[in-house]
């Protein structure tokens, strides 16, 4: 008779390893089945799945972005009635920054001014003349990178353009103005991270200078005028149509909104206890616990159905 596990945690980075076991005691404590795979079961799980002993119903995948061999289990799942969080066909799109620039634009999403470049590997040469619209500093960044690599934040010249073009040669470019978000009292700035995790919008303070995050409470929502977050974050969310993501938006000087960075599916879930730069622990239990609750309800639809 075959295992059917509720909810597989598929995960390689070690800093991981407290977000994923939270999430496995999480379903325990919900009467969910989980099962954690990782490399060291990986090739135990595949062999499991390709005989019919373990089924998988639903996966949360945070390991073939760097271990293509996690690839197979998707692969394996997808033989049953199985879905993940964060579909992975429709990834592509959506951690494209280019791509959701424009799609943000025809939604009525405020975003930097931007100028997108074409890869260098196709057109090396490209139409610079409007970078002076950006104004000094101003930001480069690859269209589908993350983590911060290949960003460019205090970029002044066409040379330190064409630099970062060369490195990432097969990606686009997006070269924005930099935003400079509102000082609220005691010196905060308004710039924040949203969570968006199966339709329930959990925002936090996010200071892009030294990227620590606060908990941002009820009342200072009500406070500052900040219930637009939401309704930015759940737009974002019919347009990228993910499960699960985060993005960073300020709140200028003149009190308008602008989405800074656009869909991070891989969200760093590491604990402020544990990390200086880490998200408030309260945030995480709350991601953890909505996420949970998101798999009981998508399965349970799936059993109605």
């Amino acid at each position: 008779m075959a295992n059917i596990v509720d909810l597989g945690l598929a995960w390689e980075w070690i800093y991981d390893q407290d977000f994923i076991y939270d999430i496995d005691k999480a379903c325990q404590q919900k009467g969910l089945k989980s099962y954690i795979i990782q490399p060291s079961n990986l090739d135990e799980t595949l062999a499991m799945m390709a005989g019919g002993v373990l089924i998988i119903r639903a996966l949360l995948d945070r390991a073939s972005d760097v271990i293509p061999r996690f690839y197979d289990l998707i692969h394996l799942a997808r033989k049953g009635h199985f879905w993940m969080i964060n579909e992975l066909s429709l990834l592509p799109r959506a951690v494209d920054k280019a791509t959701m620039h424009l799609e943000f634009l025809s939604a009525g999403i405020d975003v930097p001014y931007t100028i997108i470049l074409s890869p260098w590997q196709k057109s090396p040469l490209v139409d610079l003349s409007k970078v002076k619209r950006l104004g000094r500093p101003f930001i480069i960044k690859p269209a589908c990178g993350g983590g911060g690599v290949g960003v460019v934040t205090n970029a002044r010249s066409i040379n330190q353009i064409i630099k970062a073009r060369m490195e990432i040669s097969h990606d686009k470019y997006l070269l924005q103005e930099k935003i400079v978000p509102k000082i609220l009292e005691k010196g905060r700035r308004a710039w924040f991270r949203v969570f968006y995790v199966g339709g329930a919008v959990i925002p936090c303070w996010w200071n892009d200078i030294t990227h620590v995050y606060e908990e941002l409470k009820i009342e200072e929502v009500k406070k500052y005028g900040l219930l637009t977050l939401e309704e930015i974050i759940k737009k974002i969310s019919q347009i990228c149509n993910l499960d699960f993501f985060s993005t960073e938006i300020a709140m200028r000087g003149d009190g308008k909104f602008i989405v800074v960075d656009y869909v991070n599916d891989m969200c760093d879930m590491r604990k402020k206890s544990r990390h200086y730069d880490g998200v408030p622990d309260n945030v995480a239990d709350e991601v953890i616990t909505r996420l949970v609750s998101y798999v009981e309800e998508r399965l349970m639809e799936k059993v109605k159905a």
